[in-house]
């Protein structure tokens, strides 16, 4: 069974081997009926793919991997980011379209938290379930009808699922991660459902891994998140796939009253990474604050898309994402902030920077705003440049080595991010993914910015 080839007798064998309980099988069918009526995205017509070419980067016609009733057993797997922690984190594995290993802290699970296989949960927390799988996709605030094919596919026919519930009014202080790890060539379908109660706070880590030794791998993921009235989330997303990787990600957070959500995504990794962090403000009062790093190096596509929907009064968000480019790489960055005629007291702003290091790089950069109502505050902007060269002079000039005077202008530009982060290891592993990217740049083909400087000269 392939992507582009869903059948209703695959399926049945899929959900024959999770267990699916009737609803969730239903669910799917309807998922893959909807999908029949959909094409493939058009990069010619479609706006939300108009600067990634979908038929060159995404191959839809490999077999999706876990589908299969029989299962090899999964390869090893690196370790997770928060097996390195010195706190006691839940942590989900997830191995080529299997979940394959679940630890959870006697004093989460004391607390009523759940981590488990999302099709167990379907069966033993229906309550928890039904009302949010694909709420955020198909329907629920209404704005699942733009999706496109890509998401009905997994609506459809996702095979290896995460659910994640915190309690109300728990406060957990260590992180729950989900650790997708591919190895398998073809499509894997990893889905992760995610409800915070009222009054309560999470962070939950998202770490993307592959070793895939060069065989193509597609990865089509749906993360919806739902953060109840006054929750507080955390969310961070990383990136660190192998060059063999296409990752097509949907992470959609629903916001009710009063909550305040957090969500940062570090993206280094992938041969084409098209991320889209979607928010939908449902309640007054909802905060969010969209963060993202990326560097891409030679042949590697980057398309993040940031789309925040304001849809209830006196909300805020501010969506801030920076990156740098060498070598003959491509970022695309598409941020959208939309305003519901009834979101009256609206506080947005919206803005990506980017830093071009060598000849060859390119980037694209549409922050967009889309305002129904006129009684609010917004605003947004880009910037694509060079380093400038009055930096790297001020730094020369008081005894530090080019070489070092780089690195150091390009980890000051990313510290803006990085410093509004507050959970265990996130900033660290930032700044290693930075250093690696500088260590293998070629420093001498860095190209500056010297305008201003001859600018100063000729004054």
């Amino acid at each position: 069974m392939t992507l582009d080839a869903l059948t209703d007798a695959g399926l049945a064998a899929l959900s024959d081997a999770a267990g699916d309980p009737t609803w969730l099988r239903e669910q799917r069918r309807a998922a893959l009926a909807r999908t029949r009526d959909q094409a493939w995205p058009d990069s010619r017509r479609d706006e939300f793919w108009r600067s990634t070419p979908f038929s060159k980067r995404f191959d839809v016609h490999v077999p999706i991997v876990g589908a299969e009733a029989e299962r090899a057993e999964p390869a090893e797997t690196p370790a997770s980011l928060v097996e390195t922690l010195e706190v006691e984190a839940a942590l989900a594995r997830v191995v080529d379209g299997r979940l394959v290993e679940v630890l959870l802290p006697v004093a989460m699970h004391a607390a009523g938290v759940i981590v488990t296989d999302l099709s167990t949960a379907a069966r033993e927390h229906e309550e928890l379930v039904r009302p949010h799988l694909g709420a955020l996709t198909t329907s629920g605030s209404g704005s699942g009808a733009d999706e496109d094919r890509t998401i009905g596919v997994s609506d459809a026919a996702w095979t290896a699922g995460v659910f994640i519930h915190v309690p109300a009014e728990v406060e957990l202080t260590a992180p729950i991660s989900v650790h997708m790890h591919a190895t398998a060539s073809g499509a894997h379908l990893p889905r992760v459902l995610v409800v915070i109660g009222h009054h309560a706070s999470a962070s939950v880590y998202l770490e993307h891994t592959s070793a895939g030794k060069g065989h193509p791998i597609l990865v089509d993921e749906v993360v919806e998140i739902v953060a109840q009235d006054a929750a507080r989330v955390q969310v961070a997303s990383l990136q660190e796939w192998g060059d063999e990787v296409a990752h097509l990600s949907l992470q959609k957070t629903a916001v009710y009253r009063d909550a305040e959500v957090t969500h940062l995504s570090v993206t280094t990794g992938g041969a084409t990474v098209r991320l889209r962090p979607e928010f939908d403000l449902l309640g007054p009062g909802g905060r969010v604050r969209p963060l993202g790093i990326y560097f891409a190096d030679d042949g590697q596509w980057f398309d993040l898309q940031p789309y925040v929907r304001h849809l209830a009064p006196r909300a805020s968000s501010d969506v801030l994402f920076k990156g740098a480019l060498q070598g003959r790489s491509r970022t695309v960055f598409r941020g959208n902030v939309f305003v519901h005629r009834d979101a009256v007291g609206t506080d947005t702003d919206e803005n990506n920077r980017t830093l071009i290091l060598t000849e060859g790089a390119r980037a694209d950069a549409t922050p967009f705003l889309e305002i129904e109502c006129s009684d609010i505050t917004a605003g947004h902007g880009s910037a694509t440049g060079q380093i400038d060269a009055r930096y790297l002079y001020y730094l020369q000039s008081r005894g530090i080595r080019r070489a070092d005077a780089l690195r150091l202008i390009v980890h000051g530009f990313f510290r803006e991010v990085l410093s509004e982060i507050d959970l265990p290891g996130i900033e660290t592993r930032a700044a290693d993914h930075i250093e690696r990217e500088i260590a293998q740049a070629d420093l001498d083909a860095i190209t500056i910015d010297d305008a201003a400087l001859r600018d100063r000269e000729e004054e």
